[in-house]
């Protein structure tokens, strides 16, 4: 099972960084596999952890949880895609957010330690390393920007554009949390944009 989903981690780091065959054993040597079913955690709130991963299928969230116990959706990750979660090594303290699957989901997990000892002997890793906190980076900026200039309506309208297959997939309460507004006023968007 993991050489099949190694070849789909290789086929993602390829877009971004040139690896020879002892980079590529290399990095596959620090990921393992995990199953994970649905509604579990992957990484709780508040656990020092940091870890990279690549999600071979299923889906996951990121969501922070308030003071009050309310838990506000953060990102949707799904298969073929790669995401970290930083906590100490990067914020000085445990994570802010938690990291949950919405559905059965397959994982290749490393510590985000032994990724980063790549790096010093690896520079088309670190180049993979670099490319991908710039992703990250993007989006995370690109989210911050929707909620700035756009209005809810066309939040939802964008999800969909860049999602058409995760809006069947999310739990309408999970996608309305993301977008930052009730369930309610999700449904009377959806019936607006049908």
């Amino acid at each position: 099972m993991k050489n099949l989903y190694s070849k789909s981690l290789l086929r993602f780091v390829e877009k971004y960084s040139t690896l020879n065959e002892d980079e590529i054993f290399k990095l596959l040597k620090i990921f393992e596999y995990r199953f994970f079913e649905n509604k579990s955690h992957i990484i709780s709130p508040l656990e020092e952890k940091s870890t990279i991963f690549f999600i071979c299928s299923g889906l996951i969230r990121y969501y922070y949880l308030a003071d009050d116990g309310k838990e506000w959706n953060k990102a949707f990750i799904s298969e073929n895609m790669m995401s970290t979660s930083f906590s100490t090594d990067f914020l000085g303290s445990a994570s802010p957010f938690g990291i949950q699957a919405m559905e059965d989901t397959a994982l290749l997990i490393a510590d985000y330690t032994n990724f980063e000892a790549l790096y010093d002997h690896h520079p088309m890793i670190e180049r993979f390393g670099r490319k991908l906190i710039e992703l990250i980076l993007i989006s995370k900026m690109n989210r911050e920007r929707s909620f700035l200039k756009n209005n809810a309506k066309t939040r939802y309208k964008e999800f969909i554009l860049q999602n058409p297959n995760l809006v069947t997939r999310i739990p309408k309460y999970h996608l309305a949390s993301y977008l930052g507004i009730t369930e309610s006023s999700l449904s009377r968007l959806a019936v607006d944009i049908k």
